[in-house]
């Protein structure tokens, strides 16, 4: 009897059991046992639902383990990711800079701590009027356009960093200048001056207080410097031979003087002088000035061994240039055949040494690259820079005589055309890698139907929020 009744018990459950499972396989096969019953394009949107769904929780779930094993460097302190970039080259730093949102914010202030940063452009000439001006970033390989309506009717007469001296024909007699910094739009004017003046040499960045600006002429060795606050150019008198170039360096202007001898001028000295004489319209007269009478090079010799001071077919165009604290003389050589236009044929370089008064020849100034130009020259540092080109120099077509002017030099447009001269040669700037003397012959021809371009700076602030990441070369 027991047995009976626990054998139709067991019959029971099982048959409710079967009958669960087989109303669940008609529910399965009634919605998916036919897939091909179903539209595809239903099927993939179902299918791409799903994908996704699956990858926001994937997602999810790895943000939740990097909140709780990693750091979140995008919310790395401002001061501690600046510490961080000076250390590293300046095409490093434009890497980083593309990492996230809050990186390019902070690299992309306008620090006056990393003003020495920064890429070397060329500024092109003959376009004075133009509201777009064309700059080459010759590190880059690229070509930039930069609106500048400020700039429009002006030529461009040289820079500082990264601001361009601008100069536009008040009459035949008088300029008007004003400093423009082309990335912020920051503007300086400055008091009329006469067009007689040759270069301009500042000795800071235009938005210092304790600004000069000293105009140099060639032949009449006058001076003329304008400070903040004053209503026209002071003028003072020197002795003695043309000036040729002019750099200011640790709290003086040095001037080039006869070729090798060095005229000094204290910058605390002129700023004194302004505030005893309490005229603007006046004249320097107490000024503290040196003259260094400087031993020649023993040496000044082209390839092949000619000796540039008893051989007349060569002329020499000298520069001062500001590199690592020290005082250079670059020497450019050209050639004053007739046939050769703007021929360079090499160059030199010279560093002044104050205990003997003399000029030490330079073969190689390490890491630095130096960029010769009519009122801009600079130098940088190919491992602040992060690329490989060091102990070079970068030049423009600068013109023989050094008191020329763009908009004095209108008379030299189709010249090469007019004698004709061969123009498939020419350029508009060149490279010179220094100790290469027992390599190749150097020859570079510039282009005298364009002035001279102009070498400034673009800063690193700017560079961070508009080029992208290069790499190193």
């Amino acid at each position: 009897m027991h047995s009976l009744l626990l054998e139709a018990i067991i019959t029971k459950i099982v048959a409710k059991r079967m009958k669960r499972r087989n109303r669940k396989r008609k529910l399965r096969k009634k919605y998916y046992g036919d897939l091909s019953t179903i539209p595809s394009l239903l099927l993939e949107a179902v299918r791409r639902r799903f994908s996704i769904k699956c990858r926001k929780k994937a997602h999810r779930r790895k943000r939740e383990i990097e909140k709780k094993y990693f750091a979140d460097w995008s919310s790395l302190p401002p001061d501690i990711l600046e510490m961080v970039a000076k250390r590293m080259t300046f095409i490093d730093c434009l890497s980083i800079s593309k990492v996230c949102k809050s990186w390019n914010a902070v690299l992309g202030e306008e620090l006056s701590s990393w003003q020495r940063h920064g890429f070397p452009w060329l500024l092109v000439s003959g376009q004075q009027n133009k509201e777009i001006r064309t700059c080459i970033s010759i590190l880059e390989n690229r070509v930039w356009e930069l609106e500048l309506p400020e700039a429009y009717g002006k030529y461009c007469w040289g820079s500082f960093y990264d601001w361009l001296i601008m100069v536009k024909n008040f009459d035949n007699f008088h300029l008007e200048v004003n400093l423009l910094n082309p990335f912020s739009r920051h503007q300086i004017s400055l008091p009329l001056m006469w067009n007689f003046y040759h270069k301009m040499v500042l000795s800071g960045r235009p938005s210092e207080n304790n600004l000069i600006c000293m105009l140099l002429h060639s032949e009449d060795c006058e001076l003329a410097v304008w400070v903040p606050g004053a209503k026209s150019w002071h003028k003072h008198k020197l002795t003695g031979e043309p000036l040729e170039d002019a750099v200011f360096c640790n709290g003086s202007f040095y001037l080039l003087a006869g070729g090798f001898n060095i005229w000094k001028i204290d910058a605390q000295s002129i700023h004194a002088s302004i505030t005893r004489g309490g005229d603007d319209f006046g004249t320097l007269s107490k000024i503290e000035t040196q003259f260094y009478e400087v031993k020649r090079p023993e040496i000044f010799q082209l390839q092949e061994g000619i000796i540039l001071q008893n051989h007349r077919d060569y002329h020499i165009l000298r520069y001062l240039v500001k590199s690592c604290g020290e005082l250079l003389l670059v020497c450019r050589y050209f050639s004053t055949k007739q046939d050769a236009v703007l021929e360079t044929q090499k160059f030199e370089v010279y560093s002044l040494d104050f205990c003997q008064l003399s000029w030490k020849k330079v073969e190689d100034f390490g890491d630095q690259m130096i960029f010769l130009g009519k009122c801009s020259s600079t130098s940088f540092s190919a491992k602040e820079l992060g690329v490989g080109i060091r102990n070079s120099i970068f030049f423009c077509n600068d013109p023989t005589v050094p008191w020329w002017n763009e908009w004095d030099s209108d008379h030299l447009k189709g010249i090469l055309t007019r004698l004709g001269c061969n123009r498939t040669d020419v350029g508009n700037w060149g490279y010179f890698r220094l100790g290469n003397e027992d390599g190749e012959p150097f020859c570079f021809h510039g282009d005298i139907d364009n002035w001279t371009y102009t070498w400034f700076t673009a800063p690193s602030w700017w560079c961070y929020r508009n080029i992208p990441p290069i790499g190193s070369s």
